[in-house]
């Protein structure tokens, strides 16, 4: 485990612009190996994780969208490229102008390909990022034998970001 995410957590956390992560009680970069004896969570810890779940549960809740968007735009490049061979097929004993057509509407199939895959590829990317995160966070509470139990709720604003009300609790583990 990075000593990074235990920092994260702890109070005495300090940033350095040339050293990166430093103890704020030692002033040197953490050199522990499993746990640090000289941490301490506080509202640091309650932040990171609440950050981290409720980045995690709204990435999950654009699933649905996200999947939407990318059957939908799948479905309208195929037809699109169905319709632009029928053209092809129709007017190929036309001029050549007549191929400006075709290919414009396959820049427009390619273009709905390119969003479709686009949406998905990013939701996929951000939920593995966000994942990662929790379960660095969640790994490293465990190593401390604590455990929690999140409630989320989302409150939809109209020209505000979402916000999250949060109720947490601990539960320390008895090993």
């Amino acid at each position: 485990m990075e000593p990074h995410w235990h920092c994260e957590l702890c109070e005495h956390q300090d940033v350095n612009l040339k050293k990166g992560n430093i103890c704020g009680l030692t002033r040197n970069k953490p050199s522990f190996t499993d746990t640090c004896n000289k941490i301490e969570f506080g509202e640091k810890r309650k932040r990171k994780i609440v950050e981290t779940n409720a980045e995690f549960q709204k990435i999950l809740k654009n699933k649905w969208w996200v999947y939407s968007y990318f059957f939908l735009f799948n479905i309208f490049a195929i037809t699109l490229f169905y319709l632009d061979y029928l053209f092809l097929d129709y007017f190929k004993y036309f001029s050549v102008m007549t191929y400006v057509v075709p290919i414009i509407i396959a820049a427009i199939a390619i273009t709905l390909l390119g969003m479709g895959c686009g949406a998905l590829n990013n939701y996929r990317n951000k939920l593995s990022i966000a994942e990662a995160n929790k379960s660095k966070v969640d790994a490293t509470l465990s190593i401390y034998n604590i455990d929690y139990e999140l409630k989320l709720d989302f409150i939809k604003s109209f020209h505000e970001a979402l916000k999250v009300k949060s109720d947490l609790r601990f539960k320390i583990r008895e090993d």
